[in-house]
């Protein structure tokens, strides 16, 4: 599995590399494809942070662990995060389960009551705009309307201090990563990636969101196709962006 590893407020260590690593090599195994694996390590004040990220077999595996030893933190993440692949495995095993499951229609109702649905703002922004509004509002994420492209993109703000902007590629249901930098009020682009999101229903998001540690849960939405947002506000509601 190839890791990329972030320090902050630690110097890098080859030896946490190297424990982590040898970690991941039992979890690879559990998957059938890994697009891609960040490790970040982070001290605050005095406890120890550790945050593993695994973008696995069309889904996102996601832990964040603190205690007073690192080594600590990363043995509780992996544990909580084997976990959470044996839910995931749990789930798809149990698409060939013969008990019928009610149709969706039935759940609208509960669907309309319990979640609050926000439409993405109509006006148009370059990438560069976006990513301004999104620092001015203190906003984690934005979603808004390419000025350049007919399409919806969706900013997000990373741990590394760059910005994270999610566009669907000219290959329907396929999604990109465009990671950029801001040096000097001047946007460069650092890199781009296949982004996977899961294709499911609102009410399989819900379930996503609630079992990790996410703040917030991006996926294609089986009813309309298109990519949306899923997140709880201060005051425990959920809330659904999608486009206008």
């Amino acid at each position: 599995m190839n890791v990329s590893f972030y320090f902050k407020n630690l110097d890098p260590s080859e030896a946490i590399r190297n424990y982590v690593s040898e970690k991941l090599e039992r979890l690879d195994k559990r998957f059938h494809h890994v697009e891609g694996c960040d490790a970040r390590f982070e001290v605050e004040r005095q406890n120890q942070i550790f945050e593993l990220t695994i973008h696995a077999d069309s889904t996102v595996f996601h832990i964040k662990k603190s205690e007073k030893d690192l080594y600590a933190a990363i043995d509780s993440s992996l544990s909580a995060l084997n976990k959470q692949v044996d839910r995931y495995h749990k789930k798809i095993d149990s698409r060939n389960d013969p008990i019928p499951l009610p149709p969706a229609e039935l759940d609208s109702d509960v669907y309309d009551d319990a979640i609050l649905i926000h439409n993405a703002p109509a006006k148009p922004m370059d990438d560069h705009e976006a990513i301004l509004q999104l620092r001015a509002h203190k906003f984690k994420f934005l979603m808004y309307h390419s000025s350049t492209e007919s399409r919806y993109n969706l900013l997000m703000t990373r741990a590394d201090g760059n910005y994270s902007v999610i566009k669907s590629t000219e290959e329907p249901g396929n999604y990109e990563e465009h990671v950029f930098r801001v040096e000097q009020d001047k946007l460069e682009k650092v890199s781009v990636t296949l982004y996977p999101l899961m294709r499911i229903t609102v009410l399989a998001a819900v379930e996503r969101l609630k079992e990790s540690s996410l703040d917030f849960f991006t996926f294609v939405n089986e009813e309309s196709g298109r990519m949306n947002l899923l997140f709880q506000s201060k005051h425990e509601e959920l809330i659904l962006q999608r486009p206008a």
